[in-house]
């Protein structure tokens, strides 16, 4: 690694830190000191337990935002660095750098809060969590050994949030390119758009269930997602091996997006 994407990579990484800090800042004042507070003037005082708010605070959720945000925030750093003899290709590799540094942070700090304090609270074992996470149908994919399995979600969650991070930015990127009204029309139109060719889908499907044959659809959505191919589907015995696979070519195709849209990026004036 070259000095200069040592020192960019640093120079992210740092702020982005600052950004979730004061996230979590937020968020404890949001789920602490504002229930405190209602509980107060309310007189219910004697019900407010701050444990019980504090173990109920959805860190994924948190940071699964958080992961996109900061992946949109794209211009002023690129200005930034430009205007400083850093590279387009330097600023990208540094980003990279940065959001996978990032993601596995938010990670291992959303397993120690979900497996360390909010199982044990609800008096869950490590199964009984595991089982009540995103990663369910393939909870025992890799044997009774439930660390095993527990690890490979970690992992499952470490690429997830690598995609939603390329995800921001290859959107944030892209919106970079166009000037302010462009990128306002693109902001409303793009989802109206979205949920209009959506419904348009469901309402063709709907009425014309008799005429096609989703057979091999469906036979293709349950290859990409494990589906058993012998034996009684139960959860958490789907085979991770397709939605790994799956997840990591999404990765590599929306990264080269926004790869692409970074070498078009232009200082404005």
């Amino acid at each position: 690694m070259s000095i200069k994407l040592r020192i960019t990579t640093r120079y992210l990484l740092t702020e982005q830190l600052k950004l979730t800090g004061w996230s979590l800042v937020g968020c404890a004042v949001v789920f602490g000191i504002l229930p405190l507070f209602l509980a107060l003037i309310s007189g219910n005082i004697s019900q407010y337990s701050p444990l019980s708010n504090f173990v109920n605070l959805s860190l994924s959720a948190l940071f699964f935002m958080l992961i996109f945000i900061i992946g949109i925030l794209t211009y002023d750093n690129f200005k930034l660095f430009i205007q400083n003899g850093i590279s387009r290709p330097t600023y990208f590799q540094a980003r990279v750098f940065a959001l996978l540094a990032l993601s596995g942070l938010f990670v291992i700090l959303n397993a120690i809060y979900y497996y360390g304090i909010h199982a044990p609270y609800l008096h869950w074992s490590a199964n009984t969590a595991l089982m009540r996470t995103g990663y369910s149908l393939y909870s025992h994919a890799l044997g009774s050994q439930v660390w095993l399995n527990i690890l490979a979600s970690l992992c499952f969650n470490w690429i997830f949030y690598i995609g939603v991070g390329l995800t921001g930015m290859a959107c944030g990127t892209l919106l970079a390119l166009f000037g302010k009204w462009a990128k306002t029309i693109l902001i409303i139109g793009v989802p109206i758009l979205a949920m209009v060719l959506m419904w348009i889908i469901i309402v063709v499907m709907s009425r014309n269930q008799s005429t096609y044959n989703y057979t091999g659809l469906e036979t293709f959505l349950k290859f990409l997602v494990g589906y058993p191919s012998h034996g009684e589907a139960t959860t958490g015995y789907f085979n991770p091996t397709m939605p790994f696979i799956t997840m990591l070519i999404g990765c590599g195709i929306i990264g080269g997006l926004a790869y692409l849209f970074n070498r078009k990026l232009r200082i404005r004036n």
